[in-house]
């Protein structure tokens, strides 16, 4: 199945996966070891189950800072759906995602995000999906 006939979703890992704020890398960037992180990671799991070909492009500032294998590692079980990461940048998180989205000629996508632009775009399209930061 090619990507642009299959369904995505953006997702973005701080206020989605785990709450904003739950310290994931040390003063050089290294990735710690907290049990708070990803805590939220076997909802979307669950969620997903009964749709087998929804696709995962990550969205998250992540992507950053650490490369494909190891956002894929901390996807756990959700990482055979891992397809990619968002490659645009642009000056909010929404526009970054539309621009992906352009790019890569999706039809069938949402995003959940807690970045106030996704907030802000969701009353413009339903698609975009906004996470409370301390609750996911």
């Amino acid at each position: 199945m090619r990507l642009t006939d299959r369904a995505v979703v953006f997702l973005d890992f701080d206020g989605v996966l785990h709450p904003v704020g739950v310290s994931a890398v040390d003063e050089e960037f290294r990735l710690i070891d907290n049990p708070g992180l990803f805590v939220w990671r076997p909802i979307l799991e669950r969620l997903l189950a009964p749709y087998p070909t929804v696709g995962i492009i990550v969205s998250s500032d992540w992507r950053r800072l650490f490369d494909d294998a190891t956002l894929i590692g901390l996807l756990g079980p959700l990482a055979a759906r891992f397809v990619g990461v968002v490659e645009c940048y642009g000056s909010s998180r929404s526009e970054e995602i539309l621009a992906e989205v352009k790019r890569r000629g999706l039809k069938r996508w949402l995003a959940l995000d807690d970045h106030p632009s996704v907030n802000a775009a969701q009353a413009r399209d339903p698609r975009f999906v906004a996470c409370e930061p301390t609750t996911g």
